[in-house]
């Protein structure tokens, strides 16, 4: 995760910075964290300013493109490293050489990685040197795994992938503190709207491009109104595909059946709307990494209707909070939503299973459950 630099103020993703805040508070000895400047655009929001000072960390600004080296690492009890980060798969054998524990954080499998590269470039050429390269770098990445001390696997799919590799913890990404959690009386009310046979309220939050699949969302309103399905779809986020769905939004005379929400606020707005406005959550992602949307919106009491690809079908074997067809048929899932609206107290059954599930991986949670794993494997030692 880089971090944006101007002055002595320091700008950090939120949800990055809000993980880091926990983790001084429950890890027991001081933190370092060695970041990398950035210098590509600030994003429109979720961004943190901080100074030096303020913070209940210690930050070590890298220039773009270095490395981290020895130097960073040498009075550290452990060491906790991005192993989707080319630039970090060095940190286990560094770690070795100086007596350090190495802990890696993996989110992408192999297939996820050659799903994003297929879609990124329709030359070729290109998309060969790319399959190159990320075999390549699969290759120092599985070395690196062999001298690390420890796994923490975003979703079910890396813990699966890796499971070669000791010491592996599962944990599954989420902004959702226990605060924000849905209630039950919250809950209960929506439901009670969902049981009056109005339109069905679907909705989709994420990046607008085609890994997510937003390339689809429009083409399932149009099969579910030549359905005559009465529903209505709101669309959260904003991406390279925004234009071109408002144009067949506007083609297919969809307006009064498909909002485009825009990017809005996680805490302040979509939160709120998933609680109280939406039965059913559609995520129609291609690739299997480990989205926090689906924990996120599973916190707000909404199951999913999407494709099953490796990380929701993942989720799906640990609990009924939704359903997953093959990814691409779209067909599929629209027949699927048409028999929903008519079994709507299973819609409300899965609502009750999804809020359960959110229950047990909550932010604080799975945070402290990711701190206990990094203390086991340094054996419940600190270095001051």
């Amino acid at each position: 995760m880089p971090v944006w630099k101007q002055g002595e103020t320091l700008r950090f993703d939120r949800k990055f910075y809000d993980g880091l805040l926990l983790y001084a508070e429950l890890w027991p000895g001081p933190i370092t964290c060695v970041m990398s400047q950035s210098s590509s655009p600030l994003p429109d929001f979720g961004v943190v300013e901080a100074t030096p000072g303020d913070m209940p960390f210690t930050c070590i600004v890298l220039r773009e493109n270095k490395i981290a080296g020895g130097e960073h690492i040498a009075n550290a009890a452990v060491v906790l490293a991005s192993a989707d980060a080319h630039d970090q798969l060095h940190v286990a054998a560094l770690c070795r050489q100086k007596g350090v524990r190495c802990v890696y954080v993996i989110e992408y499998i192999p297939e996820t990685r050659y799903q994003i590269a297929a879609l990124s470039s329709r030359n070729p050429v290109l998309r060969l040197r790319q399959y190159l390269y990320l075999r390549l770098g699969e290759r120092k990445r599985r070395k690196a795994f062999k001298r690390c001390d420890g796994l923490q696997c975003n979703g079910a799919p890396a813990y699966h992938e890796y499971r070669k590799t000791p010491n592996r913890l599962l944990y599954f990404d989420t902004r959702v503190s226990k605060e924000q959690l849905i209630g039950d009386a919250e809950l209960e009310a929506r439901l009670c709207t969902l049981r009056e046979k109005k339109p069905l309220r679907l909705a989709f939050s994420g990046r607008l491009v085609a890994m997510k699949g937003a390339d689809h969302l429009v083409q399932l309103a149009l099969k579910l109104k030549k359905l005559n399905l009465p529903f209505h779809l709101s669309i959260y986020g904003a991406g390279d595909l925004e234009a071109e769905m408002k144009r067949s939004i506007e083609r297919n005379d969809l307006n009064e059946l498909v909002t485009m929400e825009g990017a809005v606020d996680f805490h302040r707005q979509l939160l709120p709307d998933l609680k109280e406005k939406v039965d059913l959550f559609v995520a129609l992602h291609r690739q299997s990494d480990p989205s926090c949307t689906y924990l996120e919106t599973l916190s707000c009491g909404v199951p999913i209707v999407g494709y099953r690809n490796q990380a929701f079908s993942g989720i799906l074997d640990l609990a009924e909070v939704g359903w997953g067809v093959r990814p691409d048929d779209i067909d599929a899932v629209s027949w699927m939503i048409l028999r929903l609206d008519l079994a709507r107290e299973e819609i409300a059954e899965k609502s009750r299973n999804a809020a359960g599930f959110g229950r047990q991986h909550d932010f604080e949670t799975t945070y402290k459950n990711r701190i206990d794993h990094l203390l086991s494997i340094t054996n419940g030692r600190k270095r001051t």
